[in-house]
C-alpha cells in the first residue's frame, strides 16, 4: 500500500488558482496543506491581462520554486502548452475543475485534460465524457465546506436587520452560458421570487451592469457574503435558496449547498440526479424540480418555522460530520500520491 503521507511529505506543491482570497478555494487548500506541514507555494493567474502573460509568469515561478507537483484549479487562463513546459521540468501536473455549464466537455479544457497527469471534477456525471477525450486518470471530488471558516454563532443570537429576509440567495444574477452569452434564466426566476417574497441577493455580481439589467427593486447587497458573513446571512434568512447553472448532470450542484448547510441555513435547492445519495429530502434540506414547485415549497415552509429549524439543524450536523473540505482534500491527496508514486 502506498503511504501518501510519506510520498508527499518532502515534496514541494505549487497551487495554481485564479486567486487566493480568504474565501477562495485556493486559499482554503493552501490553509489545509499548511496544516499538514506540506511545503507549498502559490500562483494566482487571474490578475494577468492575457493567458500568454499568465503562462509565461507561471513557467518562471515554477523554474524558481522547483515544485515536484503542480495542483491547478480550473486553469482557464493556462494553456496546454504551458503544462507541457512544466512537465519538461519534471513537474507532476494535476487539474481540479470545479465547474460544469453543460453536458459536454468544454472545448478549451480538452487540451489541458490531455496533458495533465491526473484530473478531478466536481461533476460525477461528466466522468464518462471526460474519459472519452483521453486516457488521463479522472476522478470525482466535490469541494465540501472548509469548516473552520464557518464558525457557529451563539444560540438564540438576534440577527441584525440587514440580514433579515424571507428568502436569501448568495451568488450572481447572471452568468455566461456555453456560447459565451449572458444568461437571464436565473434573473427571471429570482424576479418571480422577488415579486412575492422579501428577497435579498448577496455577493459581488460578475456582470458589471447587473443593476441596470435588473431594473427596479434591485435586491442585491453587493459585498462578499462568505465565511463568517455567510453564517450571518443564513441565520437572518428564513430560507436560503439554491440555484445551479445546470441540473441534469449526476451529482453536480453548487457548492453553496455544502456551505449553506454548514452555516446553519434552511436550504431549498434544485434537484440534480443522485442528490438523494448524499442528502435526505425534507430531513437535511429540501429540493425542487421546477420554479412552480419551488414557490409552493417556499409558501409551505414560511409557515413552518419549527420544521425549518429542525431541518436546518439536521443539515448542519450532517454536513459538518460528512462533507468537510479537509476530508475531500485528503481523498485528493491520496489519489494524487498514488499516481505520483507510480511515475516515480
Amino acid at each position: 500500500m502506498i503511504n501518501k503521507k510519506s510520498i508527499l511529505q518532502n515534496k514541494k506543491i505549487l497551487i495554481v488558482a485564479p486567486r487566493f482570497l480568504e474565501w477562495d478555494l485556493g486559499g482554503y487548500i493552501k490553509n489545509i496543506l499548511f496544516e499538514k506541514n506540506l511545503d507549498c507555494g502559490t500562483f494566482a493567474y487571474s490578475p494577468f491581462k492575457t493567458d500568454i502573460d499568465a503562462g509565461r509568469e507561471l513557467i518562471k515561478i515554477a523554474k524558481e520554486y522547483k515544485p515536484d507537483i503542480m495542483l491547478g484549479l480550473k486553469l482557464d487562463k493556462i494553456k496546454a502548452s504551458v503544462i507541457k513546459e512544466l512537465k519538461k521540468e519534471g513537474i507532476f501536473c494535476v487539474l481540479w475543475y470545479m465547474d460544469c455549464v453543460s453536458e459536454e466537455v468544454p472545448d478549451w479544457i480538452k487540451p489541458l485534460f490531455n496533458e495533465v497527469d491526473v484530473f478531478f471534477t466536481t461533476a460525477k456525471g461528466m466522468l464518462p465524457k471526460y474519459k472519452s477525450v483521453a486516457d488521463t486518470p479522472a476522478y470525482w471530488i466535490y469541494e465540501g465546506a472548509h469548516l473552520p471558516k464557518f464558525p457557529l454563532l451563539p444560540k438564540n443570537s438576534n440577527p441584525q436587520k440587514i440580514y433579515r429576509c424571507e428568502v436569501a440567495f448568495v451568488g450572481s444574477l447572471y452568468y455566461w452560458d456555453d456560447n459565451k452569452n449572458i444568461s437571464h434564466e436565473r434573473e427571471d426566476f429570482l424576479k418571480k421570487i422577488n415579486k412575492k417574497y422579501h428577497l435579498k441577493i448577496w455577493g459581488p455580481q460578475g456582470v458589471r451592469d447587473a443593476k441596470e439589467r435588473w431594473g427596479r427593486n434591485y435586491p442585491v447587497i453587493e459585498w462578499p457574503a462568505y465565511n463568517e458573513e455567510l453564517v450571518k446571512v443564513c441565520q437572518g434568512a428564513e430560507i436560503v435558496l439554491g440555484i445551479n447553472t445546470i441540473n441534469s448532470v449526476e451529482l453536480y450542484f453548487s457548492n453553496r449547498t455544502f456551505i449553506t448547510l454548514a452555516s446553519g441555513g434552511f436550504h431549498i435547492t434544485h434537484y440534480v440526479p443522485g442528490l438523494e445519495t448524499m442528502f435526505e429530502n425534507h430531513k437535511h434540506l429540501v429540493w425542487y424540480h421546477s420554479d412552480r414547485e419551488c414557490l409552493d415549497l417556499i409558501d409551505f415552509y414560511l409557515t413552518k418555522p419549527r420544521l425549518r429549524q429542525k431541518i436546518a439543524r439536521e443539515g448542519h450536523r450532517w454536513v459538518r460530520k460528512n462533507y468537510s473540505m479537509k476530508r475531500q482534500i485528503n481523498k485528493l491527496l491520496a489519489i494524487m500520491a498514488k499516481h505520483y508514486g507510480k511515475l516515480r
